[in-house]
């Protein structure tokens, strides 16, 4: 499967460039962006797996190539350009009311594009305050705000679209994109920006712009890897260092990255825990739903099974962990009243380390919340709840001696297997090449790298 990925993607990538040439938008080649983000959709699309699993001779290759480079030069309505451009322009006049432009003399800039790495973030920023260094953020717009923290946020005076230019409605997810970035060159010439996961366009738009306006990104692993088996949205990363959370990360993402400056520095959030021996509990970390790849059904058919698995192995406590983004509805709850071993954890009310510290293995479906677990001395185990082939799947069956993925019908069996193993020393040897450091330690890490 990954072969026939990448040779796909060698293919489409070749067949674009020779037709798309260069497009330099106020300084930035946009055609590699344009190519790599259109790739990645595609790759990772549910729809694209099911089609190339199919494919069994260079000809049906070839044909597959052809309908998505065909995909790619569909035509935009004079309706659809119009009203593009009229949001452009808006969006300017919008920026240049209400966006206000704050003097500062801050020296590293976050740049937020999730809620949640305020919190994620917030370790890294207190030490380099402790330093005497001055940190604000930089966001797209005022939805991507915390409520309680307004100090220091900085929103872009987007610079005023050259509509006029030839193609750029054929490129018009990324010269907008590069108008927005630049208005935060003001802020940001000769300081450093700090940038968390490293995969989405804007991120990549505003690291080309630091190579050609003087300023230096250094971006924070967050998550792993791509959805399916193939991860070109690490492709070409264009920042000056990416900080990753141990070698094992280091490794895979320097295969599509050779010459990016890839440190193991280790998770800033994770604490870890020294815990030797851990009862017979098994934790469920529930996820949200995904575009193609996790379907809401899908997600209750976890939920279920975790419930049904305490059923079959009443001498296990199992916990079900509710995600922020995916409550457990009450009725779900009360239909497993009867079974005394199951524990609901509430995100709002235990923290993930409180979880994390309970079980001895930890169960999701694609989340990186099975690989932190380690970091406690759980196991990680995978849910195969369709047939996507997911990166990590794969990853963990190539380097380890254990299994780490199991279906709904060999789940229970594998568990008990796992239980006749002596997996203390695996366990403490995946921790060490999947976190360099952890809690404070990663954080002095993380600090020394973006203070060179």
């Amino acid at each position: 499967m990954t072969v026939k990925i990448e040779k796909f993607y060698q293919l489409l990538h070749q067949e674009l460039s020779s037709a798309l040439g260069d497009y330099v938008y106020k300084g930035i080649n946009v055609v590699p962006l344009k190519i790599q983000f259109y790739l990645n959709t595609i790759i990772n699309s549910a729809v694209f797996i099911h089609e190339i699993e199919k494919l069994c001779s260079d000809k049906a290759m070839e044909e597959l190539v052809e309908v998505y480079y065909e995909a790619f030069f569909i035509k935009k309505s004079i309706y659809k350009k119009t009203t593009l451009v009229t949001n452009d322009i808006f969006r300017y006049t919008y920026h240049q009311l209400f966006h206000k432009t704050k003097k500062t003399d801050a020296d590293f800039f976050i740049f937020i594009t999730n809620k949640k790495f305020f919190s994620y973030t917030k370790p890294i920023k207190d030490a380099l305050e402790q330093e005497g260094k001055k940190v604000a953020f930089i966001i797209w717009d005022l939805y991507d705000l915390d409520k309680n923290k307004r100090e220091n946020i900085h929103l872009p005076l987007t610079n005023f679209p050259s509509f006029w230019k030839k193609d750029y409605l054929l490129h018009y997810d990324f010269v907008t994109l590069i108008d927005r970035a630049n208005g935060f060159l003001p802020l940001l010439k000769n300081k450093k920006v700090i940038i968390i996961e490293g995969d989405v366009e804007s991120q990549h738009v505003l690291g080309k712009l630091g190579k050609i306006n003087k300023f230096k990104t250094y971006c924070l692993q967050w998550g792993f890897l791509g959805k399916t088996v193939s991860k070109s949205g690490w492709r070409d990363v264009p920042f000056d260092k990416f900080l990753v959370w141990g070698d094992f990360f280091a490794e895979n993402f320097r295969k599509y990255n050779p010459e990016l400056q890839i440190v193991s520095c280790g998770h800033p959030t994770l604490l870890g825990s020294n815990t030797t021996e851990k009862s017979k509990v098994i934790l469920f970390a529930v996820q949200k739903e995904f575009e193609d790849h996790i379907s809401t059904d899908e997600v209750f058919n976890f939920i279920h099974f975790a419930a049904k698995t305490a059923a079959q192995m009443p001498d296990y406590k199992v916990i079900v962990r509710s995600h922020p983004d995916f409550e457990i509805p009450d009725t779900i709850k009360n239909e497993y009243l009867s079974n005394e071993n199951i524990v609901w954890h509430d995100y709002k009310n235990f923290s993930l380390n409180q979880s994390f510290e309970e079980a001895k293995y930890c169960v999701s479906i694609s989340s990186t919340v099975s690989l932190e677990s380690i970091a406690y001395g759980c196991f990680p185990v995978y849910l195969k709840i369709n047939d996507l082939p997911l990166q990590i799947h794969q990853l963990l069956s190539e380097n380890s001696a254990f299994n780490h993925v199991f279906d709904f019908e060999n789940f229970v069996v594998g568990v008990q297997h796992l239980e006749t193993k002596n997996l203390k020393t695996y366990l403490a040897n995946f921790k060490k090449i999947l976190y360099s450091n952890l809690g404070s330690a990663a954080v002095n890490s993380i600090v020394c790298e973006i203070n060179e």
